[in-house]
């Protein structure tokens, strides 16, 4: 799973990272929260910063590791900074899996004046009429009682975009401690190929929990579907940046 995740998952468009960044990056300190294979962790480093990872799970961390990401294991509400502070707390397609108001709350404890949390997700969608073609594929092979799955990355269609993101956030009591900035768009786009999608999604934990013969008869028509359309496509992204800033 996690070599899947480190091969198929889009890294986050520049920029945002000048965004999240600033302008004086070499004498940043960067926590990356669930920080996985290290994707966005390794585009800030590039950029000069000094960079550390924290993630629960071992096949992750070590990937990173790989890449010169210094990676510490163990969940985010339960690590501990040991007296270490930061100017930039970061996650990125990660937050929803932990708890939001512990968490924020941790992450403004080691903040150090004027540093930002920042949150951020890749949320994006087929051209819709393969979205159409491609929810006709799952309900032809899913039974009428399965689990609904998302056909794109994080949304099913573009009229699925989040008007905001206080579910994920625990908003408004999430950044007490914090000014919170208003949510900003990065919209890109990527074209993958038939075989590319079907590669990553065997990232996503709600198909890799199908029963296998389900998953490869869903599979196949998914490919099938593709193919009638080319053999390619144009995936509409947008990165959703969710920052806030600790007094100075």
């Amino acid at each position: 799973m996690a070599e899947q995740y480190e091969r198929t998952r889009p890294s986050y468009p520049e920029d945002l990272i000048d965004e999240i960044l600033g302008d004086s990056v070499d004498a940043l300190s960067v926590l990356d929260v669930g920080s996985g294979t290290g994707i966005a962790t390794r585009q800030i480093a590039k950029r000069g910063a000094q960079v550390l990872g924290v993630d629960m799970s071992p096949g992750m961390a070590e990937i990173a590791e790989r890449h010169g990401i210094a990676t510490e294991v163990v969940p985010f509400e339960t690590w501990d900074p040991a007296g270490r502070t930061f100017d930039r707390v970061i996650s990125a397609q990660a937050w929803h899996w932990m708890d939001p108001i512990t968490s924020a709350a941790k992450a403004a404890a080691m903040l150090r004046p004027g540093g930002r949390l920042c949150l951020f997700w890749n949320i994006g969608h087929h051209p819709d009429d393969l979205a159409d073609a491609l929810h006709a594929a799952y309900r032809r092979v899913l039974p009428p009682d399965a689990a609904r799955l998302t056909i794109g990355y994080a949304i099913n269609r573009s009229s699925d975009l989040p008007a905001d993101f206080s579910v994920i956030t625990g908003s408004p009591h999430a950044f007490e401690h914090m000014t919170e900035e208003p949510i900003e768009p990065f919209p890109w786009s990527h074209t993958y190929t038939r075989d590319q999608w079907l590669d990553q999604l065997y990232s996503h934990s709600d198909h890799t929990a199908l029963a296998d013969d389900v998953r490869q008869n869903l599979f196949d028509e998914i490919g099938s579907t593709i193919d009638r359309f080319g053999g390619t496509f144009a995936m509409t992204f947008t990165t959703f940046l969710i920052s806030a800033t600790m007094p100075r």
